[in-house]
């Protein structure tokens, strides 16, 4: 008896070791968007630090699509209008929130209760113009700049609801340093966050 429970508590122990450990904080009071998905605009203006063909614009497009079957992106001239109900990307205004040491900032608290479930009504994301920032279109590569893609896409994740995770690496992880486009490729605690919420 004694051995079969010291058998069970051992297989116990190297069951909860080899499961999956996530670290990911979801924006309190927990919201997501109606019908479980978004469509997220990309002002065309792009930023003036990016020297591909579009600004930054067609890449930040592209890789915020990163959080698949909840996220669809475009592209338009028009600029954020807070409360709007369309969540819009900026990448050539801080948007007067995004200054000192943020690379870029996410309004996230445009949210409804009904009924007990919480909305998200709108979200827009500011850009830092005091940073250089780069993109993988970019011929001269990286030297010293923000890649553009990991921050929008990391940015888009408060966008839908995911605040900031504890594990390094992570899309959600609050730091990044200069020429490292690892956020732009979720990781398995960013995946486990969305389909929490998703």
């Amino acid at each position: 008896m004694k051995k079969n429970i010291a058998l069970a508590f051992a297989a116990l122990i190297v069951l909860g070791t080899a499961l999956p450990t996530y670290a990911y904080v979801l924006l309190s009071p927990r919201r997501s968007w109606a019908g479980g998905s978004v469509t997220v605009l990309v002002n065309t203006a792009g930023n003036k630090t990016i020297t591909d063909s579009s600004k930054g614009v067609a890449n930040t497009a592209s890789a915020i699509r990163a959080w698949t079957n909840v996220v669809s992106s475009g592209t338009t001239n028009q600029s954020a209008v807070r409360g709007d109900g369309t969540p819009y990307i900026m990448l050539n205004s801080n948007g007067k929130i995004c200054n000192g040491s943020c690379l870029a900032a996410t309004l996230t608290g445009y949210y409804q209760t009904v009924g007990g479930v919480t909305t998200i009504t709108d979200a827009d994301v500011y850009t830092n113009q005091r940073y250089s920032f780069v993109s993988t279109s970019e011929a001269d590569g990286c030297s010293g700049e923000f890649y553009i893609e990991g921050i929008m896409v990391h940015e888009v994740g408060h966008v839908i609801g995911i605040g900031h995770s504890n594990v390094a690496g992570a899309t959600m992880y609050p730091s990044v340093s200069s020429c490292n486009n690892g956020p732009a490729s979720l990781e398995a605690d960013d995946d486990a966050a969305k389909n929490d919420l998703y």
